[in-house]
């Protein structure tokens, strides 16, 4: 298969590294700053379904990252006060993890805070480019996460980014 740009993964990286350092400065300037975790938790964590909150082993399912990494994370989260852990009472060997007051008005600022990087980044943009830049990365995840398999813990909603009226 023929490349399609010489330096794509660097360009994907590249753009990610400087997104999450702008949101971090941004969080940061919210008095976020000690939060330092990924925000996509409390975001899975708020929107839980099945009836009971999710279990570390889930979470790390559904990020696609490993079960020492979603520790390390909810670690971090837990001592800032964001999420709590309790063991489930069917196994007392799974720790289930639920948001916190004060994580859910993080999340609220996090929300703001990412809406207010995302409209920097499109900045230029017509809405019609975001929507067909939203089609091609949604379309990219799916190539590399094998096909249109659909999320099981958590339904992600897609949205479109948004984008400026120039």
């Amino acid at each position: 298969m023929e490349r399609k740009t010489e330096a794509s993964g660097m360009l994907f990286h590249s753009l990610n590294r400087a997104f999450h350092n702008a949101l971090q400065a941004e969080m940061a300037a919210a008095g976020l700053g000690d939060f330092g975790s990924p925000p996509i938790l409390l975001f899975l964590l708020e929107r839980h379904c099945g009836g009971k909150p999710p279990a570390q082993r889930e979470l790390a399912e559904q990020l696609h990252i490993s079960p020492a990494a979603v520790a390390m994370s909810l670690k971090s989260l837990e001592r800032g006060g964001y999420i709590e852990k309790r063991m489930d009472p069917q196994d007392q060997r799974c720790k289930r993890v639920s948001i916190t007051e004060k994580g859910s008005q993080a999340l609220a600022t996090c929300f703001q805070v990412s809406a207010r990087v995302e409209e920097r980044m499109f900045d230029g943009f017509t809405p019609e480019e975001c929507r067909q830049l939203a089609d091609y990365h949604w379309k990219m995840l799916r190539n590399l996460r094998g096909g249109d398999r659909p999320e099981t813990l958590f339904q992600l909603e897609r949205k479109d980014p948004p984008c400026s009226k120039n």
